[in-house]
């Protein structure tokens, strides 16, 4: 079986997309989907762009565009990865049915890498359902599959600024948050711990540093912790991450995980139409 190119990064990438994770606004789990009229949990912003720099903040490396659309129940997300010039680097894909996801598609456009998840019911009802992943690590070569029993709080790079928001008060108290990450390149999920790092000031308003870094002693010995800059009032809007994203960085013949600062474009762009 071959997948088109949407595709994802591997594990340290994926936890960024968590580039991840960001684009979205953070959210409480108050909204209902009761009518067409209420906004999804997943739905806002419905365009928001930002910026990828190198660690030190002098280069402009890549541009990130989320776009949302919705038909009814059905929410289709589109997040792009391009570089300065416009060239797409990297892809995901989220859909969404209500409030839940449904399948979610990551294509390295830069490697070849391709991937996907798609969440079935469990006909057996033993379990909340299956996540069904498949990934071919190059163009051409043989996707390889698994099962998963899907378990609770369980998300992609999407959904993680919303799951924020909805434990906004048990972070702030200083409590420990856990989540499930699909990582798609593994073919399977990883445990992720998010916890307030500090308190803050940035660009005069009152800020929430969030560290998010794997469960595992061992995974997290092998991959740096995230840091996510949110405010603390209103909406609770992501400013910025620093660690993991999704693109690629070219070092000789190979493509190399990325460590970068995503900053997002809301005073600019505010949320969308």
């Amino acid at each position: 079986m071959t997948i088109q190119p949407f595709s994802d990064p591997w594990l340290i990438r994926v936890l960024l997309s968590v580039t991840f994770i960001l684009a979205g606004r953070v959210v409480g789990t108050s909204q209902v989907l009761s009518t067409n009229a209420t906004a999804l949990k997943y739905e806002e912003p419905r365009l928001l762009q930002g910026r990828i720099y190198s660690s030190d903040r002098k280069q402009l490396l890549f541009r990130f565009t989320r776009r949302a659309t919705r038909s009814g129940q059905q929410l289709s997300v589109v997040r792009e990865y391009s570089y300065p010039d416009g060239r797409i680097a990297a892809r995901e894909r989220v859909e969404y049915l209500g409030d839940q996801l449904r399948s979610f598609a990551l294509g390295q456009l830069q490697s070849g890498e391709a991937g996907r998840v798609n969440l079935k019911s469990d006909s057996q009802a033993k379990s909340q359902g299956v996540i069904a992943f498949e990934y071919q690590k190059e163009p051409g070569s043989t996707a390889k599959t698994r099962n998963e029993e899907l378990q609770p709080d369980t998300v992609v790079s999407d959904m993680v600024a919303p799951f924020l928001g909805s434990h906004w008060d048990a972070l702030m108290r200083g409590e420990k948050v856990k989540c499930r990450y699909i990582v798609l390149a593994r073919r399977e999920t990883v445990g992720f711990t998010f916890v307030k790092e500090s308190e803050s000031t940035s660009q005069g308003k009152q800020v929430a540093i969030i560290k998010m870094e794997a469960t595992s002693p061992i995974i997290a010995a092998l991959i740096d912790p995230l840091f996510f800059t949110l405010e603390k009032q209103g909406r609770h809007h992501v400013l910025e991450y620093r660690g993991r994203t999704t693109p690629k960085t070219r070092e000789g013949n190979s493509w190399k995980d990325l460590d970068a600062i995503t900053v997002f474009d809301w005073a600019e762009k505010g949320e969308g139409p």
